[in-house]
């Protein structure tokens, strides 16, 4: 959803979004169940509008150990502070920069691409890990079989590794 700065409010415009259109082609992202986001975009100038709001979503991620699907609740508040690039202050802002100017999302265009900024919030929502318990045991190296499920047979081989002179010697 593309939204014209000149077609906010003064007063704020509310926003109400349930489906992100080509959200199940992303990679990584996969939804289970709904999208709620609740926005409010206000203008905080001819160049500058604020957005404020609440994104709430259930994603279906793969685990990194086990290869488990589980799902993964996201509940975040949404505050940025959106501004249009002017010819004139391209010019002033690289020479001078200031704490609050980093937390601003510079624009080229007077248009903001709701789908997209909240594509990128649930990106953010995603672990850098991610696992399906903090107790996951991952699969068998060489079996492939989920250890979470029990033990999978595989007999301890060291004898074949290229370590277990070390390991004897770890012993002795």
């Amino acid at each position: 959803m593309l939204v014209r700065f000149n077609e906010i409010s003064p007063h704020g415009s509310q926003y109400d979004i349930r489906k992100i259109d080509g959200i199940e082609g992303s990679a990584g992202l996969v939804l289970c169940g709904s999208l709620d986001v609740r926005c409010s975009l206000t203008r905080k100038g001819d160049a500058k509008v604020e957005l404020q709001g609440w994104l709430k979503a259930t994603l279906l991620l793969e685990c990194d150990r086990c290869l488990a699907s589980y799902r993964r609740e996201v509940d975040t508040a949404l505050q940025m502070l959106f501004e249009a690039e002017t010819g004139a202050s391209w010019q002033v802002k690289d020479l001078d920069y200031r704490i609050p100017d980093l937390d601003t999302i510079v624009l080229d265009a007077p248009v903001i691409d709701l789908d997209d900024v909240i594509r990128q919030q649930l990106y953010l929502a995603l672990p850098m890990k991610s696992l399906c318990s903090d107790q996951c045991r991952g699969i068998c190296s060489r079996c492939g079989a989920n250890r979470n499920h029990g033990p999978c047979g595989c007999a301890d081989e060291h004898e074949n590794s290229p370590f277990a002179v070390l390991a004897q010697l770890k012993k002795e």
